[in-house]
């Protein structure tokens, strides 16, 4: 008898401790959870209100009859390239994101003398430069609107 308690303490031991620790957590769980009730991510992701629209207009300008070649991000954050944009130039985007980038970047041709580029979100200005160089080159971003 005692030999062969010697051989089966340990799976005993372990039965033991398994029981008692399953006992203590179903224990638990019904103590502090009583009466939840589980749901699945889905359902709370339908309840999200969308955010408040944000309109936000990209603006090159220079001289009437200029041409420049303008590089932006869209509301998904994919880029967009136009060869030879007539200035002025503007875009506009609206998005219920809770966080983007906008960013525009522009190169005018040799004859463009002074280069603006503008990022105006819900109508305030939020970056603005300009360049007064030969072809010259501008960018404007705004890290999060």
């Amino acid at each position: 008898m005692f030999e062969l308690f010697k051989r089966l303490w340990i799976p005993l031991t372990l039965v033991v401790v398994l029981v008692v620790g399953g006992y203590a957590v179903v224990r638990i769980r019904d103590t502090f959870i009583a009466n939840a009730e589980v749901t699945s991510g889905e359902q709370l992701a339908d309840n999200s209100k969308p955010f408040n629209p944000k309109r936000i207009t990209y603006e090159i300008s220079a001289a009437s009859g200029a041409s420049a070649k303008i590089d932006y991000l869209d509301e998904d954050g994919q880029p967009h390239f136009l060869e030879a944009a007539s200035l002025p130039w503007s875009h506009t985007i609206v998005t219920t994101l809770p966080s983007m980038s906008a960013n525009v970047v522009a190169q005018g041709s040799s004859d463009v003398g002074t280069l603006r580029c503008r990022v105006l979100v819900d109508g305030q200005v939020r970056d603005d430069r300009r360049s007064d160089s030969y072809a010259p080159f501008v960018y404007c971003l705004v890290k999060s609107t």
